[in-house]
């Protein structure tokens, strides 16, 4: 099929799905030897994939900001 219909034939009613943006950041040295963890930012405060969890205990920075603005 052309990528620009689906599978359907006719209009089909729904909600749109939540788009939930994260915003990651890695830092390294020029040469790699000193590498800090990963700082991720997301907008909820506890994230329910972490299943109470903090990310220092996952392995990263987490920081959440619901005012964030993406686009």
């Amino acid at each position: 099929m052309p990528p620009n219909c689906g599978l359907s034939d006719k209009q089909q009613s729904g909600v749109k799905g939540k788009k939930n943006w994260l915003t990651y950041l890695f830092t390294a040295n020029a040469d790699g030897s000193m590498k800090l963890p990963p700082l991720i930012i997301g907008k909820a405060q506890k994230p329910c994939v972490f299943k109470n969890k903090t990310g220092t205990q996952l392995g990263f920075y987490y920081r959440n900001n619901a005012k964030a603005w993406h686009g």
